[in-house]
Formats: C-alpha cells, sequence, structure tokens
C-alpha cells in the first residue's frame, strides 16, 4: 500500500469514528438528558431516535449527492454537517432544540454510512477491500471507545447535567480533524470512469499503487459497457432484485442482532441489575474497548477466511448471547454476569456483522448503480435501526426479556438465510462480483 493509497484510506475510515463516537455519545448521555429534560420512556426513546431519522434522510440522498459531486466531497460534507450539529446539540436548551440538531448529527452520519465504505471499496485493490472497508467499522469501534472513555471522564468532573454536553462539543472537534484530513485524498478512479473522464481514472489508478493501471482501466470500461443500458434507469428494475434482496436483507439482520439496542440502552441495563453510574460507564468502556480489539482482529483476516464463514459463526453465537440476557433475572444470576455475557456477545458481533456488514453492502451493485445501491442498503439499516431503538424502552416494559428472546429467534432465521442464499463476495474484483451477483 502506497503512501498516497494509505492517505486516502485514512481520511475516509475516520470518518467512521464519528460515526462510532455518535452512537456512543448519546449513549453516555441518556442518564444527564433524563435528568436535564425529565424524559418519560417515551420520550427518551424519541431523544435516542430523532438523529436515527436524519440518518434515513442523509443515507436516503446520499447515493445521488456522492454521484453528483463526488465520494470524497460528500465526506468532507458531512464533516462539516456534523460538527455544526454537535456543537449546536452540546447548547441545546431545550428538548426540542436538542431533538432538532440530533436530527442534524443523524443526516451527516447517513451521509457518511453511504459514502465512506463506497469510496473506500472504490478505491482499494481487489486482495484487500475486505480489510481496506473493514477500517471504516474498525473506526466506528474507535469511535464508540472514545465516547464511552470520554463519557466516564467527563462524569467524574462535571455534574450530571453538565457531562453529556462536553461529550458534543468532543464530536465536533473530531469532525473538525476529519474534514482536515479529506482534502488531502484521492478522488475514486471509478467514480471518474463513471463521469467519463478515463484519462483522469489511468491517473488517479497510478497514484494509488495500480500494478497495471491500463487493465484496470479496460476493465472499468468493460464493466460500464455492460451495464451501459441500464446507466440512467432506476435501480428498482428487474435486473437488480438480487443485489437489493441482499442488500436489504444484512441490513435488516444487522439491526435485529439487538447491537444498536445495548449499546444505546447499556447504561440502564447495568442500572437495572444494579450497577452504579460510575460502574456502569466503566463496563461500557471496557466492553467497548474489547469489541474493538475483536473488531481489530476480524478485519485482518476477512479477506483470508471470507465473508459467510464470519456471518454464520456470528449469528449462532449472538443468538446463544440474547438468549442468556434474560436468565440473569429469571435464574437469579449475579449482576456481574450480564458482563460476561455481553462481552462474549460483543465478541460474536464483532467477528461477524460488525466486520461484514459495511463490506459486503459495498460489493453488491455494479458501478452505474452503486451509489444508489449502497444508498438503499444504508437507508434500510437506518430505517431498522430508528424503528428498533424508538420503539425498544416500551417494548422493554411491556415484555421484559421475551424482547431478546425475540431478537435470539432472529439470529436463527439470519443463520439459514446466509448459509443458503448469501454468495462469497472474497477477493473478487467489483467489476466480476457485479456480473456474477446479478446473473
Amino acid at each position: 500500500m502506497n503512501q498516497r493509497l494509505a492517505l486516502s484510506v485514512v481520511a475516509a475510515s475516520s470518518c467512521g469514528l464519528l460515526f462510532g463516537y455518535d452512537i456512543g455519545a448519546i449513549s453516555s448521555a441518556t442518564l444527564g438528558l433524563r435528568a436535564q429534560f425529565m424524559l418519560s420512556p417515551f420520550a427518551l426513546g424519541v431523544a435516542m431516535s430523532s438523529a436515527l431519522f436524519g440518518t434515513i434522510l442523509g443515507s436516503i440522498s446520499a447515493g445521488f449527492i456522492a454521484d453528483s459531486i463526488d465520494r470524497r466531497k460528500t465526506l468532507f460534507l458531512s464533516a462539516f454537517l456534523y460538527c455544526l450539529a454537535s456543537f449546536g446539540t452540546a447548547f441545546a436548551s431545550s428538548f426540542i432544540q436538542f431533538a432538532a440538531f440530533r436530527f442534524g448529527c443523524g443526516v451527516a452520519i447517513g451521509l457518511i454510512s453511504v459514502a465512506s465504505p463506497l469510496y473506500l471499496a472504490e478505491i482499494a485493490p481487489s486482495h484487500w477491500r475486505g480489510r481496506v472497508v473493514g477500517s471504516f467499522q474498525l473506526n466506528v469501534s474507535v469511535g464508540v471507545v472514545l465516547a464511552f472513555g470520554l463519557g466516564f471522564a467527563f462524569s467524574n468532573h462535571f455534574a450530571l447535567g453538565v457531562a453529556w454536553r462536553w461529550s458534543f462539543v468532543a464530536g465536533a472537534v473530531f469532525a473538525l480533524l476529519c474534514g482536515t484530513i479529506l482534502w488531502r485524498a484521492s478522488q475514486s478512479p471509478r467514480w471518474l470512469a463513471l463521469k467519463g473522464r478515463p484519462a483522469e481514472v489511468g491517473t488517479t489508478l497510478k497514484a494509488l499503487g495500480s500494478a497495471d493501471p491500463d487493465a484496470d482501466c479496460a476493465r472499468l470500461a468493460a464493466s460500464l459497457e455492460e451495464f451501459r443500458a441500464s446507466q440512467y434507469s432506476t435501480l428498482f428494475s428487474r435486473q437488480y432484485a438480487r443485489p437489493i434482496l441482499l442488500a436489504a436483507s444484512i441490513a435488516i439482520f444487522n439491526q435485529l442482532t439487538g447491537v444498536n439496542v445495548l449499546l444505546y440502552y447499556i447504561l440502564d441495563v447495568f442500572s437495572e441489575l444494579g450497577s452504579g453510574r460510575l460502574n456502569g460507564r466503566r463496563d461500557a468502556f471496557l466492553m467497548a474497548a474489547f469489541s474493538l480489539l475483536v473488531t481489530t482482529i476480524a478485519v485482518g483476516i476477512i479477506d483470508k477466511v471470507g465473508r459467510k464463514p464470519l456471518l454464520l459463526t456470528g449469528s449462532a453465537g449472538m443468538g446463544a448471547c440474547l438468549l442468556a440476557l434474560p436468565a440473569i433475572r429469571y435464574m437469579g444470576w449475579p449482576a456481574e454476569s450480564v458482563v460476561v455475557i455481553l462481552m462474549c456477545y460483543n465478541v460474536f458481533f464483532g467477528f461477524s456483522q460488525g466486520a461484514v456488514v459495511w463490506v459486503y453492502l459495498s460489493e453488491l451493485f455494479p458501478l452505474p448503480v452503486r451509489a444508489r445501491g449502497q444508498s438503499f442498503g444504508s437507508s434500510v439499516h437506518w430505517v431498522a435501526n430508528a424503528i428498533i431503538i424508538g420503539s425498544f424502552p416500551a417494548i422493554a416494559r411491556s415484555l421484559g426479556g421475551k424482547a431478546f428472546a425475540g431478537l435470539a429467534a432472529m439470529m436463527v432465521i439470519q443463520f439459514f438465510v446466509i448459509l443458503f442464499v448469501y454468495p462469497e463476495t472474497k477477493r473478487a474484483s467489483l467489476e466480476s462480483l457485479a456480473s456474477r451477483i446479478g446473473n
């Protein structure tokens, strides 16, 4: 990996840090928000999901923006928007203001969730694509660790009603740093090919370290020729039915793992089981750090092991852990056992959906509709996320531990769908995958 490619990978994947930081920051803020604005369970669900509805708007529009102004500029726009919205969130004086600025944060995250994996997949060599796109998820995990760590530190030095505000100020600073690095990243050679700029395609491929830029240019041209009739047609046409179904299913399955429920409401889980506020924050930080370690290992092996084996292993393991969570109360296990179970859960998630989902979404669609396809898959992901996060406080109060048993059942379904339906995509070029998945 040459210097130009490494810089571009670092610049784009660092946007994943904003994605992860946002999740960890709002999770760390739950106790402060509840006290600050006197939130009911329903209002807490609105507070937690307001950004998620913004991500739906951001992810829906991201495909069109990324095709129009290129992937790199889309990421820069996202970082700038997140910086402004995060500052607004930090200084919100009412619940309405808080929800409005959180919506803006969500729009930025929605754009990032499409543009960053898309850009990384389009600049990566085929044999490194899993690791390169996986670096986005790695930075998501880094962001969660940073947010929980800073949340723990702020809670020790500031009052409950102030600590959560500092978490969002820090998020704005991280966004400024990401935007600064992005200015030096390369354009996507595949976006240049899509826009009919072949001379720049060869130059960019060479700068990114292509061993044979002329051959790569020829493959890009051949792929565009194969799909030229549909270049300006709708994404939702019959020839894209299979990649659409694959994208929708992996996005929904990712949310049905329950990972974001456990991230967003983890302090409530600890509190319910008798853990004090600071212990809960400490345990959340330790679990996020452990998840980062596991995700790092998974990203390192994803191109060797493949996508399907990781997904299958994770489905089985997460299902068992989700079934074990209700047993803590029903079997009278000690409260500390929740930490052990969630550690195991994070291992299985980090090795499977955590490392694979954004990689897989970036590999399914041919170049003429890739940005719109990635946008569709990400939109499904965020719609499912918003519904689950927004409704979970009320569902948990009504069903208790049965809610986790329902998520465990979804993991059984996921296992068999992946086993019999999902194709393996490791080490194949994006152009060959487009032909294989589309036929």
